[in-house]
């Protein structure tokens, strides 16, 4: 990820951090998933964007990986709902199969890219998940907005 993607996943971050009661991780991947920002040692949104903004895509993309960290950050959350944002087209590269570790997750949300959005629509559509796709900067508001509304999709 990088350019225009690495800019959006930045936002977001920021934007969900800047709308969450407190208590927010982040996980970047690629074969492997790397906690940014754990929950239980929140940083300020300022913080979590820079974070974000100095990660560098590469080599393989392990969905189940991501989605497994997160799922474990997720664990000792206090919130009413526990959401996980996937900023991804989807596509794993890896030989894991994600199914299950997005159905064990409470509520999974994909953001995509526009350009690309195929395989994150069919993967969303086989787990339950919500999924908006976005072109622009833009259109993130309105995506999340519709993604993280009130939860019935």
């Amino acid at each position: 990820m990088d350019g225009p993607r690495l800019v959006t996943a930045a936002m977001a971050a920021a934007a969900v951090a800047l709308r969450s009661s407190g208590e927010l991780a982040v996980v970047a991947f690629d074969r492997r998933a790397e906690v940014v920002v754990e929950l239980l040692a929140p940083v300020p949104p300022l913080r979590t964007v820079e974070r974000v903004l100095g990660l560098r895509g590469h080599g393989m993309t392990s969905l189940d990986a991501a989605l497994r960290a997160a799922r474990d950050q997720l664990a000792p959350a206090r919130a009413a709902r526990r959401v996980t944002v996937l900023l991804s087209d989807c596509r794993a590269t890896d030989d894991l199969d994600p199914t299950a570790a997005a159905r064990a997750l409470d509520e999974l949300v994909v953001l995509a890219p526009a350009s690309d959005d195929e395989e994150a629509r069919r993967f969303a559509r086989s787990v339950d998940a919500r999924v908006a796709s976005i072109e622009r900067l833009d259109d993130l508001p309105p995506a999340l907005d519709l993604l993280l509304g009130d939860g019935s999709g």
